[in-house]
């Protein structure tokens, strides 16, 4: 049984312990508040986006050869697209945040079978030392995505998008402040309609299904949105994982911080046991002098 002194340290350190995770917390929460509005305000805009931009993908690969040849010749590109796939996975840069990075490996085994040809790069501090103590091939993302980054801290990760056919992001998604999901997103180039991993919803097909007319042409729209949206795109997501993180701080921190105070409790009254022990052998021992006395 631990001594008066040892369970009164005790209690200084879970204390400290609890006090800490509770600072945790409520820093968590403020950032989750703060960026929560942002978040889900630009979400249905990057959606729409991105749906755009996948038919338009699918109405270029729709074209027949000829005109596409036409169309790529005048533009001075090669009809050769590349056929290579390639994975992001954000993670954190911190730790302390509960399972939000344990959701997202586990969401990750499940996609190596399926994309085991595919280039795999991971953003964030934490994943990249857990994938690379496993040994997992991948590519590190040469520059840290700071707290406040800009479109021009993405840039060298939106030219990825000049390498490979698609692009899928694995990401935590904020749904509300004690729910997230892992989910994967494939963005710009997104995936053509001929892909039967990835088919078309039936809304996308009916509006395939209609003749439109593109000024100048179907493939400068393409670039010219693209260039303007990949960004947004991964900007988008990116904030979402991070909203998704701070709850999942707020979530864990308040868990660590609950079983401080159950811990400190519990310890306080093994504190005062041993207490009441120690007063009552003085007080016998001080009835035994007198009765020898």
């Amino acid at each position: 049984m631990s001594t008066l002194n040892e369970v009164k340290e005790q209690m200084v350190v879970v204390g400290s312990v609890g006090d800490f995770t509770n600072a945790l917390q409520q820093i968590a929460t403020i950032r989750m508040i703060k960026l929560r509005e942002k978040v889900l305000r630009s979400r249905p805009f990057v959606e729409a986006a991105n749906e755009m931009l996948r038919e338009l993908v699918s109405l270029r690969s729709s074209l027949d050869e000829e005109t596409l040849m036409h169309l790529e010749g005048k533009h001075k590109k090669s009809t050769l697209m590349s056929t290579k796939r390639a994975v992001i996975i954000i993670t954190s840069n911190a730790g302390l945040i509960g399972r939000y990075n344990i959701e997202i490996y586990q969401k990750v085994e499940k996609l190596l079978e399926l994309e085991k040809d595919s280039d795999f790069y991971v953003i964030g501090k934490k994943g990249q030392e857990y994938y690379q103590a496993k040994r997992f091939k991948i590519h590190r993302y040469p520059y840290e995505v700071q707290e406040n980054f800009t479109i021009k801290d993405l840039q060298r990760l939106i030219n990825l998008f000049d390498y490979y056919s698609t692009i899928t992001l694995v990401y935590s998604r904020y749904i509300n402040s004690a729910t997230r999901d892992v989910v994967t997103l494939s963005v710009v180039n997104p995936t053509p309609a001929e892909d039967p991993a990835h088919p078309l919803t039936d809304k996308e097909k009916k509006r395939l299904t209609h003749s439109f007319i593109y000024e100048p042409d179907i493939i400068e729209l393409i670039d010219g949105v693209s260039k303007k949206l990949r960004a947004a795109l991964f900007q988008q997501q990116i904030l979402d994982g991070r909203l998704s993180q701070f709850s999942a701080q707020m979530i864990g921190m308040k868990t660590a911080s609950d079983n401080a105070n159950n811990l400190l409790a519990d310890l306080r009254v093994d504190y005062n046991k041993q207490r009441r022990k120690l007063i009552d052998k003085k007080i016998s021992e001080v009835f035994a002098g007198s009765a020898l006395w």
